[in-house]
This record gives structure tokens, sequence and C-alpha cells, in this order.
């Protein structure tokens, strides 16, 4: 006897399908690893839970809980724990998929992925690829960076904008990848090869936009973060949200939250440098006022200090004047000395006969034109002495230089040793050897 087929639209195949489902599994509990998650605005969550077997392979289930549900537990899963879940299965009409419906959820462990990624970090940490002191400083003020992204996401244009506007005369390399994927970690590998190879980089960024854990899985991979680890040029990691931490971000030398952060820590602030260089500029123009007005200072007192030669030449004279004055009084006073001392003499001897008067007289002749010519001689010797001083002075003063076809050149106060410190129109005063007149320069200096 045979059965006809039962006739069914897909909803009503769908609809059907869930309510067996619902009758026969009132309640179970499944146990698996969280592999995405997903918390969209609705307050819903969705779960896709994933198992393995060496023989089958994978297997998911997706898992809906409804925003109330998802509200009351204190326990938030996360991509990589191992969980139960707690439910009935059902067919969701729309789509047709097998949902279990979850209301409960407990974690069973930390899942085969965690435990794998934290054998990863282990093997990375016992190298010293995460050691703090391996990390290198990043360039203040890099010219070229070199950025191994996606050349259609949002994180190439986030980078060059706050690029353009923080300094925008860095060149940005680049090195176009995927990002999401089995080949995402071999495609991020190659692209920093090529920044490497071409050698202009002076810093390079790896960045991703946001995901779920598990398209950021590429950026966990081991080959790729060893590669990372020895690149020759620093790395700065800007991969998915700044709550998740990758193994690329373990070993990269800095660290950014998100594309457009990596920019601002790569990249100086123009207008910030702008600032710095106006407040040096502020303080240099002082230090050199200060300076000016300390030597301006210095100058005037030497020159109220300054002596002409011809003022000296005539205190010289006058001091020779005196001391010739001098000399003569000394002299005529010792010459009147000597003749009272020989009056007196003569007074204590009494008369004298005619043959003693012409010999005391022979000796005051004598002592007389012996002072005179030690007199001749004194005057003779300083007369001597300040003719060759003259002589001196005469050789270093500048009227004799003047006398010889030179002339000084004065602006106000200042003398000109320099033509290029004269402007045209400037007014000029000229000494020569007899006379000054004045002038003004009509042209610029030579």
């Amino acid at each position: 006897m045979s059965t006809e087929p039962r006739k069914y639209g897909l909803f009503a195949l769908h609809d059907e399908l869930d309510r067996l489902l619902r009758a026969r599994y009132t309640a179970l509990i499944v146990e698996a690893e969280v592999a995405q998650i997903s918390l969209p605005s609705s307050g819903h969550a969705y779960l896709l839970l994933r198992d393995r077997d060496r023989a089958r392979g994978d297997t998911s289930l997706s898992v809906v809980v409804w925003r109330d549900d998802w509200r009351r537990f204190t326990y938030k899963p996360e991509v990589g724990h191992r969980v139960l879940v707690r439910g009935t299965l059902g067919v969701f009409a729309s789509r047709g998929g097998l949902n279990l419906y979850a209301t409960g959820i407990a974690r069973a462990g930390d899942g085969a992925w965690a435990a794998e990624l934290n054998r990863r970090v282990a093997r990375l940490t016992a190298e010293g690829l995460l050691d703090p002191r391996r990390k290198r400083a990043l360039p203040a003020f890099p010219m070229t960076i070199g950025l191994a992204t996606s050349p259609t996401g949002a994180a190439i244009a986030d980078f060059l904008r706050v690029s353009r506007d923080r300094f925008p005369a860095a060149r940005v390399l680049v090195a176009p990848c995927q990002v999401q994927g089995p080949l995402a970690a071999p495609s991020v590998l190659r692209a920093v090869e090529l920044l490497i190879e071409d050698g202009r980089a002076e810093v390079i960024v790896v960045a991703r936009g946001g995901g779920s854990k598990e398209d950021l899985l590429p950026f966990q991979d081991e080959h790729l973060a060893r590669f990372l680890a020895g690149c020759p040029i620093p790395v700065v990691t800007a991969v998915g949200h700044e709550i998740d931490t990758t193994l690329v971000d373990l070993v990269a030398d800095a660290v950014a939250s998100t594309p457009s952060a990596a920019a601002v820590r790569v990249l100086p602030d123009r207008g910030a440098l702008i600032e710095r260089v106006d407040a040096a500029e502020l303080r240099s123009l002082a230090a050199i006022r200060r300076r000016l007005s300390a030597l301006r200072l210095a100058t005037q007192q030497q020159h109220q200090r300054l002596r002409h030669p011809t003022d000296r030449m005539r205190r010289d004279r006058e001091r020779v004047d005196a001391l010739l004055a001098r000399l003569d009084r000394a002299v005529t006073w010792r010459l009147e000395r000597s003749r009272g001392r020989v009056a007196a003499a003569a007074g204590r001897l009494g008369p004298v006969g005619p043959g003693l008067v012409p010999a005391r007289r022979r000796q005051l002749d004598g002592l007389e034109r012996r002072l005179q010519a030690a007199a001749r001689a004194v005057v003779s010797a300083r007369q001597h002495r300040f003719a060759r001083a003259a002589g001196r002075l005469d050789a270093l003063s500048p009227v004799a230089v003047l006398a010889r076809g030179y002339a000084i050149v004065t602006r106000g106060d200042e003398v000109i040793r320099d033509a290029a410190t004269l402007s045209a129109g400037d007014a000029v005063s000229v000494r020569v050897g007899r006379g000054r007149f004045w002038g003004r320069v009509v042209d610029g200096p030579e």
C-alpha cells in the first residue's frame, strides 16, 4: 500500500518542523565552543556554537538569546569559551535555519581554541618575543609611513584622513592585503615584506577595522606574529576594537586602538610643532635683543672711557711742563741754599785775607756749574723720553693715519667697519687728515 506524499508550502514546512522539534526536544543542554557572538541594537544575542571531530570535521549550531534572557544572564560568554547552553530547538520560518533558543548559559571550560591560543602565547613568551624591553621607540618625525591594510576598507580612509590633517608632509606607502579570511595572514605578511624591501618606510602600521573574534583570527597567526617580531622596522598594530588583543598586538612595538589612533601615534601634530617653533623663535629674538642691549651698553661704557690720542699727548705735555717747572724751582732753591750756606760759613770764618776770597769764590762757582750741568742733564733726559713717547703716540695716532690719505666714516656714534652695514639713504660723517665733511649713501654696498 503506497502512501501519497504530503504537500507543504515552505513556510508551512518550517512551521511543522518547528512544532515537531519543540515538542520532541522540550529541554536539552548542548556543550560546544563559542565561535561568534553578535549583539545588535535590538538587544537580542546571537551566538554560533562550534564543535570539532577528527573524523567528521567541524559542525556548528546557531543560538538565539532573547533580550530579556540575555539581560538576566550573570555570565556573558566570549569567543573561545566552552559553554553549556540550555534551551529548546526550533526552526526560524523566515530562513529555515535550525536554532537553539537558549534559556540559560554556563561556562564549561576554556574551549579548544582558547587553549590553543594560550599555548601560542606561552611559546612566544618563552622565546622572549613578548618581552617589553625588546620593543623599539617610534621615530619622532617620520617622513614615510608604510601601511599594510585592505585597499577598500574603512581603515585606510581613516588613517589617510588623520595623517593629512595631522602632518601632511609625511608620505604614506600603502601595501594592499587581505585582512579577513583564511588567506589574510599570508597576505599581511607579504605586504609587510614588500614595505621592508622598498626600504623607504620608517615605521610600518598594520591596520584593520573592528570585527568579530572570528574575523580577527588571521591576526592570531603564530607565523605572522613571529615575522612581525623580527621586522627590522618598528611595527604599530591597529587591529579590531580597543578591547581586542591579538598575537600581533603582543609582539608589536606599539599598539593603537583604531587605525585613526595609529595615525595619531606615529605622526607628529603639525599645530603643536608650529606652536613650538613660534615659541622658540620668540625666545631666540628675546635672547638676541638682550645680547644686543648688553653689547650696546658695553660699547657705550668703552666709548666713555676711550680718550683721543691728541688728548693724551696734550696731558703728557702738560705733565712734562709741570715737571720742568718743578725742576727749575728745585735747582734755584738748591743754588740759593748753597749760597746761603757759603755766606754763613764765611761769616763764621770772620775776615778773610785777600788770597782766601778768590779760592772760596772759585769753589762756589764750581758748585754752581756742577748744579747747572746736573739740571741740564736731567732736563735733557726728560725731554728725550718725552720725544720718544710723543713719537710712539704719533705712530699710533689715527690722526697720523688720516694724514696719509685715509678716512674714518661714522654713522651717528657708530664707526663703520663693514660696508654691508650701510643702506641707501644713510647719513654718514667722514673725517680726513684735515677736517671733516658729511654725506649720504646713494646706493647699497657692493
